[in-house]
Formats: C-alpha cells, structure tokens, sequence
C-alpha cells in the first residue's frame, strides 16, 4: 500500500512501518499527471505571476508549488489534503512535512486570525494576536500520566512568550501555576527549552490543579479560551480483571488515563457491580485496555455489559409467611401478612406498618421489611431488582420465646415471594432515546434496522450536509454494539446519541428467556456446592 506524492510525482511504498519512495507505477502515471496538472492550475490560478508562466507552459517547480499552496492556505482560498492511516502508521511523517512546508507560521496569520476569549474578572471578550509581544496566553489541549515524570501537562502557546522557572495563571479555575522545566516532546523524548513561542506545542509536568481544557496567562493580562467540546462516548463495555483482586489497580490506572483521554468515561454501575468504559468506538476502547496493560501491568477483559432489567407487579396480592423451626431447645417461629400493590411507574417503594393490637410486638416489625426490602433487591422473577411498590404489613402472630428478628426477617421474605408471584409480575427493560444521523442514501437500511431492534421511530427531518435525523426509542438491549452495526450500515458515515428514556415491559418471548438464565444460573450455583 502507498500513497503517491503529486508534488514530487513520486510513490511512497509503506511496509512494515518503513516508507520507500519510487516511480509512480505505470498503471497509475496518467491518473496521477491529471490530477497534478489540476493542482498545478488551482495554484496558478491563486498568483498571477505563477499563472503567466503555467500559461507559457514552462511549468511550476516543486519550490514554486509548495510556496503557492502556502499562500493560498494564508488566504484561505483551498485547503492542503494529505492520505494517511494513523492506526497504520502511513502518511504521518508526510502529514507532519505538509504542516511546516505547507502551512503558515503564527506570525505570518496574526494580522488575519486574532484569537478570541474572555477575560474572567467581567466577561468581556479580548483578543491576543500570534506575537512574541502580546501578553503570553497558552491553552492545555492534552494531559499525559508519565510513569517517571508524573502528571505531564501539554498545551499550546497562542501569543507572548512562556519562559522556564516563571509562575503563571490558570485563568479557568483562578489558581497560580509554578512552571519549572518546559520541554518540547518528540516521542518519548522530552527536550528541554528556556522558552517557548507562538505557535509551539510544549510539555511541563507538576502542575497542581491545571487539566485538560484550562487557560494559562498572565496574571496582570488575563485571558481564558473557550473549553473543548468533547462528543459523548458512544459504545460501553464491561471490564473484569484477569486476575483476582485487581479491581482497585484497575481503577486507578484507568483515573490516571481519564486525565489524558477527556473522551473516555469510567464508572461502576450501582446495579450490575460492572465497572463500565465507555468511549467513542471499539477500537478506542481497546487502544485504552492496551495502554493500561503497558503503562500499570494490569490486564482485563472486555465484555457486553448487562442491561439493568427491573421487576416490578400489575396488580395487588396478599399472602402470609410463617417461619417456623424445632430442632430441640429454643425454636424460631415468625409469621406475617403482606399486602403489595403496585405504584405508577418510577413511583419506588414504600412500606406501611398497618399493624393493630399488638399481634406483632414492633421490635419484630423492622425485620419484616429487612426482608422484604432484601428479597426486593435480589429479585423474585428472574434475579433483577424489584420496584415500583407499595407494601403493607396487616396482619401476624408470635411466640413469646421462639421469635426473632432473623425468623421475621425471613418470614417477611416468604410472604413477599408469595404475593409477587399472584400478582401479575412482569420484567421491565430501560428504552433510550435515540438520535441517528445517516446520509439520505442509507436512511431505508437505518429505520429498518431499527425496526428490526423494536425500535419506535418518532420523526424523521433533514440535517446539515444532505444528511437525516431520526429520533426513535428503541430498548437499551438491542442497542449495546449499536457502534459497529451503524458503520457497518453507513460506511461509518452515521452518527448516534443515546440517552435514557424509561422504562417499560418486555415482551413475553423475552421474559421467559431472562427467567429461563436465571433458573440455569441458580442451578449450576447448587451444582457447585
């Protein structure tokens, strides 16, 4: 594979990450001369000198292209395209030589570009030009968690002069900033440097509070920049350790990579216990595991997360729970009546004690709703959370010496298990709001594979760029390695956001599924006692 260069009119061949340049092969030197001589006619076209001579036919010089596609970029009238893979490592030194041959310095657009912010003491905007004379301004665009040096800060300077050993502002939160050492990064390399310019990319470590996104200026001449709009994450997976015991290793080597990698989330869900990375594609995530193995030796793997399902009843029950136990000696005897009804939607639990007369004493009556309210978290149906439930304990009885708090506990549990099951249970599953971006030529392959997912679409309008917009909710189930299925749909020219919505039950054919998992893993538990 390669990449053919119409300045030079020569190929570069990649192989194994090594670049050889040669001729452009025959089957490709007619196309690559028409394309040159259009290139060679846009940048005429942009400089009249140039374009008396391209009209003479004597032709432009490699020097002579470079220096018009300059000027034509400080005028802004075309922009330079290089081809690459970064992933491949193809095209980027090219890249790199297109950026200091092709574009203009800072200098060279101060009279055109001023950069704008706000000062933060009243809000007003001011401008800083690209100049070693202008107060120093430099905005922190990444953050590197360096294993010798520590937290590495890497910004870059838009107008005055940054030196060494100097204190600064970090005009976003209002704190003091001590520069010590700055150095220019190349590679792994950090080059040291007494100053840096306009224009330059540099590194300093240490700072105390500064992170990515945050303005440094001059105390007396403040200015700060307008943060970064990172996208959401769009795809999420769970992680588990390798190896026992590592969770806390993992978690704080993922902290440290969440300073580097504003686009990354790292949380654990409440009600799975899965820790969850979200990011904006497969391959980032998996770029992230990599790098956490490299940098903290900590391996994990990648799985689908689990969808958070509820359960929850459609209409009231009662039932009673007695626990009793003889065994010789003090026995355990326990016994409750429970009514459950059900609440609207996101209602919750409440628990009313209804008790009259004394048939269960009240230091016995918290351990009924201890069960319940465990039971309740453990699931009934098919192990997933129960909510969205008004419970009343009515009616028991006791024993004045075999009670106990554990019998009532568990007596509470019984009686629950048995209302729940008379009173119409059903699995509930959370539905997102969805919004898809898709070209006009693949909106069919899109809203029918929501369809397919028991997407609801909502509405369907145009969006920039030819594109459309579909809103729909469809259940968070289908959706979780929705990432690659619409690239896959769209030639990774689609775009989605997904957001919560509700919750709302499961078709039958699935809740039979969910209970027929749940009754395995029960099983093969009591296999392995």
């Amino acid at each position: 594979s390669g990449i053919i260069d119409l300045i030079k009119m020569k190929a570069n061949i990649f192989s194994d990450g090594k670049i050889e340049e040669s001729d452009i092969p025959s089957d490709l030197l007619s196309e690559a001369e028409e394309y040159r001589k259009k290139l060679v006619e846009k940048i005429a076209e942009s400089d009249d000198t140039l374009l008396e001579r391209y009209l003479e036919g004597s032709g432009l010089s490699e020097d002579e292209i470079t220096k018009g596609i300059r000027e034509g970029s400080l005028t802004k009238r075309f922009i330079p395209v290089t081809c690459g893979s970064s992933l491949k490592n193809i095209g980027i030194p090219q890249l790199l030589n297109a950026v200091l041959l092709c574009l203009p310095s800072p200098e060279e657009m101060a009279h055109l570009v001023p950069i704008k912010g706000k000062n933060p003491k009243d809000g007003k905007e001011v401008e800083r030009k690209p100049l070693k004379t202008d107060p120093f301004s430099a905005y922190v665009f990444k953050t590197i968690a360096d294993p010798y040096a520590g937290r590495l800060s890497v910004f870059r300077v838009y107008s005055g002069i940054l030196k060494a050993d100097s204190t600064v502002l970090n005009t976003s939160i209002g704190a003091k900033e001590r520069i010590g050492q700055v150095f220019y990064l190349m590679g792994k390399k950090q080059i040291p440097a007494h100053t840096m310019a306009p224009g330059e990319i540099g590194a300093v470590a240490k700072l105390r509070e500064t992170v990515t996104g945050d303005t440094l200026s001059e105390e007396h001449h403040q200015i700060v920049f307008e943060k970064l709009r990172f996208a959401e994450p769009i795809i999420s997976y769970a992680l588990a350790p390798k190896s026992k015991g590592d969770e806390e290793k993992i978690s704080v080597g993922l902290q440290r990579i969440l300073e580097e990698d504003p686009t990354l989330r790292f949380q654990r869900d409440e009600e799975t216990k899965e820790m969850l990375l979200s990011g904006m594609g497969q391959v980032h995530l998996e770029v992230t595991i990599e790098r956490l193995k490299r940098k903290f030796g900590t391996e994990v793997l990648m799985k689908t997360p689990k969808v958070p399902y509820k359960e929850t009843i459609k209409v009231a029950a009662r039932a009673q729970g007695k626990y009793k136990k003889q065994s010789g000696g003090r026995g355990q005897y326990g016994d409750c009546s429970l009514e459950i009804e059900p609440v609207p939607r996101g209602g919750g639990y409440e628990f009313n004690d209804k008790i009259v007369g004394g048939v269960i004493p009240q230091q016995y009556r918290p351990a009924v709703e201890k069960g319940v309210i465990e039971t309740m978290h453990e699931g009934i149906l098919a192990g997933f959370q129960v909510v969205d439930m008004k419970v009343t304990l009515y009616d028991g009885s006791y024993h004045t010496v075999d009670s106990s708090e554990m019998a009532f506990k568990i007596a509470g549990s019984m009686a629950l298990k048995k209302a729940f099951l008379d009173a119409k249970p059903v699995i509930l599953e959370p539905v997102m709001k969805i919004e898809v971006v898709t070209p006009d030529d693949t909106l069919g392959s899109v809203i029918g594979d929501l369809n397919s997912k028991r997407g609801k679409v909502q509405g369907v309008e145009p969006h920039s760029g030819g594109n459309q917009k579909i809103a729909a909710l469809v259940p968070m189930s289908e959706m979780l390695t929705y990432a690659n299925q619409l690239h896959s749909l769209t030639s990774g020219r689609g775009l989605y956001s997904m957001e919560f919505s509700h919750y709302e039950e499961v078709p039958s054919y699935i809740a039979q599924k969910l209970i027929a998992e749940c009754e395995a893993k029960k099983k093969e538990k009591a296999e392995e006692k």
